[in-house]
């Protein structure tokens, strides 16, 4: 009899535990995990760490329709970095490039930053940006560098690096997004301040997809990656 006692409290016991790591006494995922499992969009403390680190500067909102269409600028602009550090560019919107591998920091008047990017390994080949007179232009670390008028990508369903305004180079709307390859982020910003943060990760093994919405007037800033793929969503 002693011997079925214990036989009935052990198998007490492993239903016990089977009980405790059913699904149904599992703690359900915070709201953090379960934001970017299921977008992929980064929230809380760590969003508000990185948009301060960021410092982003409120003219990434400016934009002319007239700088769009008819610049003024008939040359591209090949920085001396030989020399010199810093430098301006007229009003416009560039594709900003250089060799072999560096920094490209664009500053506002305040010191905020419009724009960072790594150019080479491990970063990308170049972005895009709209920038005026009063932005100052650092280069660090690079052999070379360039800002390009007149280059545009052809329409398609790919946005490189940089800075993109919803309503002149991307339509209002929804939208998958995935990236190309390799890791980074998108911002998508707002004149009000809202923001949000998503990551971006693109390999052979693993690939993220996240649904946004898109509304006149945000700026879609991509970082750390050299593209990333827009599908629109039809409702």
């Amino acid at each position: 009899m002693r011997g079925l006692s214990v036989i009935i409290i052990l198998f007490s016991s492993l239903l016990l535990l089977s009980s405790c790591t059913s699904p149904v006494f599992q703690a359900a995922p915070s709201e953090k995990a379960k934001s970017y499992q299921e977008n992929h969009e980064i929230i809380g403390e760590e969003k508000e760490e990185m948009l301060e680190e960021m410092n982003i500067s409120e003219t990434i909102f400016d934009i002319s329709e007239k700088d769009r269409t008819d610049q003024g600028i008939e040359e591209d602009y090949y920085f001396d970095v030989t020399n010199e550090e810093e430098f301006t560019v007229p009003t416009g919107r560039y594709w900003f490039s250089g060799d072999v591998s560096g920094n490209i920091f664009i500053y506002d008047e305040e010191g905020h930053l419009l724009i960072h990017e790594i150019i080479g390994y491990p970063g990308v080949r170049g972005f895009y940006a709209d920038v005026d007179e009063s932005h100052t232009i650092r280069i660090d670390g690079l052999e070379s560098a360039a800002a390009f008028v007149g280059v545009e990508m052809e329409p398609s369903n790919e946005l490189s690096a940089g800075i993109w305004h919803v309503g002149t180079d991307i339509e209002p709307g929804s939208y998958t997004i995935n990236p190309v390859g390799g890791l980074g982020h998108v911002f998508i910003l707002s004149p009000n301040g809202e923001a949000e943060i998503l990551e971006m990760i693109g390999s052979q093994s693993v690939s993220t997809e996240s649904k946004i919405e898109l509304r006149e007037g945000q700026v879609v800033r991509i970082t750390g990656i050299s593209s990333v793929e827009v599908e629109r969503v039809e409702n």
